[in-house]
């Protein structure tokens, strides 16, 4: 019978603990990753990086990461008060796993291009240099 009990309350702080955590540690990481992001979004927008393509790559991916903070990040904050709207409202729940999850693939496939790009502006044959240009980042 103690057992049981033991259970129930190791069961209770686990879930305090889960409920703390989503309360607290997500505004650091809103506050942080928002700035972050938005000063690189500021500084990778400068007319001077406009040419360098890895830095247009950079910049599409600290764009989708803002989007991945405000968008999946947001919920998980309200879900430690309980005003979680995606829980009582299903297009709410759509819209966001649509939005995270598209905002992730970008936000990480960008930086792959990046180091693709880098890869090829900086390869030993002039057949890959010719590779990286303007023009084929915008496609």
């Amino acid at each position: 019978m103690s057992s049981s009990n033991a259970t129930i309350d190791f069961s209770a702080y686990l879930n305090n603990a889960s409920n703390l955590l989503n309360r607290y540690l997500p505004i650091f990481i809103y506050i942080f990753g928002t700035a972050g992001n938005l000063l690189n979004v500021l500084v990778l927008s400068q007319r001077t990086l406009r040419s360098n393509t890895s830095a247009i790559f950079l910049l599409v991916s600290s764009i989708a990461g803002l989007i991945v903070i405000l968008s999946g990040l947001t919920s998980r904050m309200m879900s430690g008060y309980t005003t979680d709207l995606t829980l009582t409202i299903g297009w709410i729940c759509k819209l966001r796993n649509v939005v995270l999850y598209s905002s992730r693939t970008i936000n990480l496939s960008m930086i792959a291009l990046a180091a693709i790009d880098r890869w090829l502006s900086s390869s030993v044959h002039q057949h890959y240099r010719q590779m990286s240009t303007l023009k084929n980042t915008w496609r």
